[in-house]
């Protein structure tokens, strides 16, 4: 299998681990034009940024330093663009990165201040993941970058000329899911259920993400569509999650991906992942 063709869309302004910026085309193919889009899951935000055809979106995740980005880049676009630049301008180093996430993890700062170190740590850190400990501090290490990070002020400005139309909010996903009515479009992107002797990333908040979870997301799925939503879920091949979705009668399809965010050589490269539709 060959590693997918990246298509110009518009590009998020975070690195994000599991984004899904190099499938778009494949996932865009699944979700028809309707007046409202929901994600649970909105991670990077590849997919809503360029899902056009929308009128509103409701956009959510249980990661707070992500939604409290995302709500600062809203009201506060150019604010956070200046305070953000200075950080990456000033802190291009390992000791810098270190101490900015020294002080994320212990400092009571403004939303605007956590907004602007959010996006420092995840464009200075190792591949773009964000990952916590059990008692919810961040622990991701410096990325060693040859070339100073890329600062995404264009991708900023773009984002702050569609935010306008979306509803950012830091929420659990049944609470998110259990919004969605007739006429509505839900694209999930949980966390990835683990293939079978490889370990997986569990750790995005604290409490990891289990297959007890899988389950009751995809069942409150099941009921979202019985109030007339339409459905799109992507995940793993697993073979469990496999089989549970075809039992709950999702139509299966194949999502081709290429791995990049892992620190395992055996579990980069390219992989057959599934999109499920209801």
């Amino acid at each position: 299998m060959s590693k997918p063709v990246v298509n110009e869309y518009n590009r998020p302004f975070l690195k994000w681990a599991g984004g899904k910026y190099s499938v778009l085309k494949q996932i865009l193919h699944h979700l028809p034009n309707r007046k409202r889009l929901i994600e649970p899951f909105v991670g990077g935000g590849s997919v809503f940024l360029n899902a056009g055809g929308f009128q509103r979106y409701i956009l959510a995740d249980i990661n707070s330093d992500l939604i409290n980005l995302y709500q600062v880049a809203t009201s506060s676009n150019e604010a956070l663009i200046d305070k953000a630049e200075r950080f990456f301008k000033q802190k291009n180093s390992k000791e810098a990165f270190l101490d900015v996430r020294a002080k994320f993890n212990t400092t009571n700062y403004t939303s605007l201040e956590r907004a602007a170190a959010f996006l420092y740590l995840n464009r200075h850190c190792f591949n773009g993941l964000i990952r916590y400990n059990r008692n919810g501090k961040y622990n991701v290490g410096y990325g060693s970058y040859k070339k100073p990070p890329y600062f995404p002020k264009e991708e900023l400005e773009h984002f702050a000329s569609i935010a306008s139309r979306c509803e950012f909010t830091h929420a659990h996903y049944s609470d998110t899911i259990r919004r969605a009515c007739a006429g509505d479009v839900i694209f999930c992107d949980p966390p990835y259920e683990p293939l079978p002797n490889l370990a997986g990333f569990k750790n995005y908040v604290a409490g990891g993400f289990t297959f007890q979870d899988q389950c009751t997301l995809a069942n409150e799925l099941v009921l979202a569509h019985q109030r007339g939503a339409h459905v799109v879920i992507t995940n793993s091949s697993a073979p469990k999650i496999r089989e549970m979705y075809k039992s709950m009668k999702f139509k299966i399809h194949t999502l081709n991906a290429y791995r990049t965010m892992s620190c395992k050589s055996e579990s980069r490269g390219a992989i057959s992942d599934l999109i499920a539709v209801l």
